[in-house]
């Protein structure tokens, strides 16, 4: 299956100390018919400590959690680690996105907003969520609304009457803490299939649905999380009438194929899913043995747990097996990002935090160049690491540099001049990298 979902443009505001909107462009600004993703499929962020890199990653984690979370405003670990995360001043965070999808040629890109901020109680909600769309074949189109929602109510769907009806009396008093495209799934899900229905309900369907499969196919890798929403959100799917529909068997194999329903670092694993699983062990073991060539195999001790198996992996070097817990870092750091590795090579849009912490320079280096020549899908990764710049400054958008005061600055080619001896000598815009040795005299010692 051909990739058919691209990431344009993300715009974040009042996540830890950003407080102004920044913008991350994937790709140029224009989008007309001769679009070609193959040079912009890679871009690493860097910045001073700080500056708000991870709030960048945490972001675009939350976003997912909105879409996908069954009860994600209404618990209470989420309201506090939103009360933590959200900028103390603004109380206020903002999500936006542009995705292109293109099948068979035909270009569509959508816009989708949410907003949360605190209400009388002093709990954040979902204030404003909007999705827009527009001919992606044509520069010059805009957009048009396919709905917005603002204060808990449904203020416009494009959609039947009939239908309408349906969704607003559902989702009564539901819209401040779920967004309206997990709604629409859930009751939609619960409707009885009509052949005959309009055409305006069937363009909506085809909507939520491609909404679904850019957060399905999206991969957030944030330190040791194991985050398993994915995997539910699947066998939710399958249980609803939808699954009568080829549109969603598409969604699902496209998210099966972007490595999005199944991971290599899942404890438990459905027996239905095992000979999946042994196969993705296969091939990490493969991935493993470039990096560590006396490794042997990886042998998976599985223990039934009704209909599913608990499963341990256990690095055999012949002479000895070690568990996976007590394998090196570096070695621990790569077997947690090989689902991000293969969801980024295939069609997955992955999103990785500090990349480069307990990975060898060279490995890192190697892996960002398979990325860049051979990759599918998107790569977004956090970094300190001055070395992929020289690799990266070969590809399109690939580099941005992030300030403490939220300014973001692109590379872009200044003839022969390198971005890693910009950034050093503090010569991008707002990062003044001004420390000299002597600065720490008098503080560690004399």
């Amino acid at each position: 299956m051909e990739n058919i979902i691209y990431l344009l443009n993300m715009r974040i505001c009042g996540i830890k100390n950003i407080k102004q909107e920044i913008r991350i462009d994937f790709y140029k600004k224009t989008v007309d018919k001769n679009f070609d993703p193959d040079k912009y499929r890679i871009k690493a962020i860097y910045g001073e400590n700080g500056s708000g890199k991870s709030a960048i990653i945490t972001a675009v984690k939350i976003f997912q959690e909105l879409i996908l979370g069954d009860n994600y405003l209404n618990e209470s670990k989420t309201q506090g680690f939103l009360n933590e995360i959200i900028h103390k001043e603004t109380c206020c965070f903002h999500f936006g996105c542009e995705f292109l999808v293109d099948t068979a040629g035909c270009k569509e890109i959508y816009d989708y907003t949410i907003h949360l901020s605190k209400n009388e109680k002093g709990l954040y909600e979902i204030q404003f969520e909007k999705l827009c769309w527009k001919n992606g074949n044509y520069a010059n189109q805009n957009y048009k609304t396919i709905f917005e929602c603002k204060n808990g109510e449904l203020l416009y769907i494009n959609c039947s009457d009939a239908q309408k009806e349906i969704l607003k009396k559902r989702s009564m008093n539901l819209l401040s803490t779920h967004s309206l495209i997990y709604l629409y799934s859930i009751i939609r899900g619960k409707l009885t299939y009509d052949p005959q229905e309009s055409a305006a309900d069937r363009q909506l369907l085809v909507h939520i649905l491609i909404c679904l499969t850019l957060v399905i196919v999206t991969t957030v890798f944030l330190g040791d999380e194991d985050q398993h929403e994915l995997y539910f959100l699947r066998k939710k799917l399958i249980g609803h009438s939808l699954d009568k529909q080829s549109l969603q068997n598409r969604l699902l194999d496209y998210g099966d194929l972007a490595n999005a329903f199944s991971s290599v670092n899942e404890r438990f694993v459905d027996k239905d899913r095992f000979e999946d699983y042994k196969s993705k062990v296969a091939r990490l073991t493969k991935f493993l043995k470039i990096f560590k060539t006396d490794l042997v195999s990886i042998d998976i001790d599985a223990k039934e747990r009704g209909n599913q198996y608990e499963c341990e992996l256990n690095l055999n070097y012949g002479e000895f097996s070690i568990n996976r817990e007590f394998e090196s870092t570096g070695i621990k750091k790569l077997i947690r990002l090989f689902d991000c590795f293969v969801s980024a090579s295939t069609n997955g849009i992955v999103f990785v935090d500090e990349m480069d912490s307990n990975l060898n320079d060279v490995y890192l280096c190697r892996l960002i160049e398979y990325f860049m020549y051979y990759g599918k899908g998107q790569l977004c990764f956090t970094t300190h690491n001055l070395d992929p710049m020289t690799i990266l400054r070969e590809n399109k958008n690939s580099i941005d540099f992030l300030s403490s005061d939220n300014h973001l600055v692109s590379w872009t080619s200044r003839g022969n001049a390198s971005p890693e001896s910009y950034y050093k000598n503090g010569m991008i815009q707002d990062l003044p990298f001004n420390i000299d040795a002597t600065d720490f005299v008098g503080i560690l010692g004399e």
